[in-house]
């Protein structure tokens, strides 16, 4: 008879009915543990039903409806805010993702660039940077850009500013016409007279970047645009040797000395090519150093747009919003609302325990005894529950 009343009590405790029972778990544990003798089957199918939710103290009340209104409303509105979040943060990652792409490009361009010159040696000296080259360029072309300023500022002093009279003293003491490149009292004599002077070199640097322009030129009279650049320098090279040797064989006829054509003067071929020849190979070294450095820029171009890329991409990542704690935010109300009764888990065991035990004082009990404390260990490591822990007991959705 016994062992059919214990069997009725463990088969009605499997079954699962959801129906809250408020009791006193201490008075409740002593009563169910004498109608089964302490069965530790029975006993552990009322910890399931206090873990459960379904039995829990007198006192225990729950949520209200009016506390649900109030946290339903707010997840209506932390989904509204979600959403808003979400709907941005799905363009900033488009925007990212595009970001990336385009860096997947540049980079997949630069690998094309390092493969293809791998495979043809030749193009690879034609088209890769040579630091050499271009420093050798570099300071020729700084030298000769030194050269020539000096150059064409004695040159149109000569040839502007004439003083016959100290020209024909140094003819009459032996001491020439001068040499073309300036003395430091040339200079300081040319500043005197107009210091302007000093802007005719920069006339020939203009026309040896022109010289450079037209060479990049996409045009079918490129080169008859090079011819007349050239050309035309050749002219005013021409002009400037030719007055600065009339000046000279005017200072000779004043002397009564014999004078000669500037064709037959080698001081005019001098002049002449001392210019015009420096200033061609100038054009033809900037020329070169401009396209060197140019195929520097081609790769570092493109590294530098793919860093201005991935600084984008930083800046939109700090755009995006995170979302865990509005979510967590959101599961947390929802849990609350679907929460039928709530309650320190822990205490709530204990009590039932105390209750339950009590029964099992006599020491014939002893190993029944033992056993639910056993049961209880096992529940409690089961669902994680520890001393002091207030525990969410029943969830229903």
């Amino acid at each position: 008879m016994e062992k059919n009343v214990v069997n009725t009590v463990v088969e009605e405790n499997k079954k699962v009915v959801h129906a809250i029972e408020r009791v006193n778990l201490h008075d409740f544990g002593y009563e169910k543990s004498g109608n089964v003798k302490g069965d530790p089957e029975v006993y552990a199918s009322y910890l399931e039903r206090i873990v459960n939710g379904d039995l829990v103290e007198e006192s225990n009340k729950g949520i209200s409806e009016s506390e649900k209104k109030e946290k339903k409303a707010k997840i209506d509105e932390l989904e509204k805010k979600l959403d808003e979040i979400n709907q941005g943060n799905k363009k900033t990652e488009e925007e990212i993702d595009a970001k990336e792409q385009k860096i997947d490009n540049y980079r997949q361009e630069l690998l094309q660039i390092n493969e293809k010159r791998d495979e043809d040696r030749e193009l690879a000296k034609r088209e890769s940077f040579s630091t050499m080259k271009f420093s050798i360029n570099l300071v020729i072309l700084i030298m000769l850009s030194v050269y020539l300023f000096f150059f064409y500022v004695s040159a149109a002093f000569k040839a502007l500013y004439t003083d016959f009279e100290q020209i024909a003293n140094n003819i009459a003491e032996g001491v020439g016409t001068g040499s073309i490149m300036p003395s430091p009292l040339e200079l300081s004599d040319a500043i005197r007279y107009n210091y302007l002077l000093f802007l005719v070199p920069f006339v020939f640097y203009a026309f040896g970047w022109a010289f450079h322009i037209l060479l990049e030129l996409r045009h079918k009279l490129k080169i008859l645009f090079v011819v007349l650049l050239v050309a035309l320098t050749f002219t005013v090279d021409f002009l400037l040797a030719l007055i600065i040797h009339n000046n000279t064989e005017t200072a000779k006829e004043l002397m009564g000395l014999e004078t000669i054509s500037w064709s037959q003067s080698s001081t005019f071929y001098i002049i002449l090519f001392l210019g015009f020849l420096v200033y061609v190979i100038w054009s033809i070294l900037l020329d070169s150093l401009i396209r060197e450095w140019s195929k520097k820029q081609i790769k570092d171009n493109i590294k530098k747009i793919i860093k201005h890329h991935r600084g984008d991409i930083k800046r939109l990542q700090v755009k995006l919003i995170p979302t865990d704690d509005i979510k967590a935010h959101i599961n947390y109300l929802r849990e609350d609302i679907s929460t039928v009764m709530q309650g320190n888990l822990k205490r709530y065991i204990d009590q039932f325990t105390t209750g339950w035990i009590s029964y099992l004082t006599p020491d014939n009990m002893k190993d029944v005894k033992a056993n639910c404390f056993s049961i209880k260990k096992d529940i409690e490591d089961k669902y994680s529950i520890k001393p002091g822990e207030v525990k969410v007991i029943s969830k229903r959705k």
